[in-house]
């Protein structure tokens, strides 16, 4: 066997007609509508819930004459408790919000990433030879996927923003050939 016959290292290595079949047919990947409803539904609960709690926050306050350091103690605690509500009602909806607008399109040129909104976009695009590696890393209790390319650019992308990112990765690698790293 002479050495010109040995498959050669590196991107697009290992490209076989299996591949080329799977980069043939065009696919977007977008978040479900359904999920994104729900999302923006529990945001309008949880701040519900917070003006719930701020009216009960309230009445332990008022009136001021039958206020005890326990009525002030438990109204403090129940204010705590609208705060927090009330933050993640702006977190889920923002959360809702930005992933309606996030997409990955796979056609036979390559992978276009769209991770930004309508008024901050943020695309990349990463021909299929120019994919160096994919990697998934833990940040905190998530997975984290980093599509890297040669130029050194790179798509990270987890969780918060699609609802099935492992899914998204296993796509890129078979129309790549590459295997996910973990890191």
């Amino acid at each position: 066997m002479s050495p010109t016959e040995f498959p050669v290292a590196g991107p697009g290595a290992g490209v076989n007609s299996h591949i080329e079949i799977n980069r043939a047919q065009p696919v977007v990947v977008r978040n479900s509508r359904i999920l994104i409803g729900a999302t923006l539904i529990m945001s309008l609960c949880a701040a519900f819930i917070a003006a719930c709690l701020l009216l009960l926050a309230m009445s332990m306050f008022f009136p001021l004459s039958d206020l005890t350091l326990d009525r002030a103690r438990s109204g403090t605690l129940w204010m705590l408790y609208a705060t927090i509500s009330g933050c993640s009602c702006s977190w889920l909806w923002s959360l809702g919000r930005a992933m309606a607008s996030y997409r990955v399109q796979l056609n036979s040129r390559g992978v276009e990433f769209k991770l930004g909104t309508q008024k901050r976009p943020s695309n990349l695009f990463l021909a299929w030879d120019q994919i160096s590696a994919i990697k998934r890393r833990r940040v905190g209790n998530a997975q984290q996927y980093i599509v890297l390319g040669a130029d050194g650019s790179d798509a990270v992308f987890s969780y918060s923003t699609f609802f099935r990112p492992k899914k998204v990765a296993r796509l890129i690698a078979a129309r790549t050939g590459l295997t996910i790293e973990t890191h």
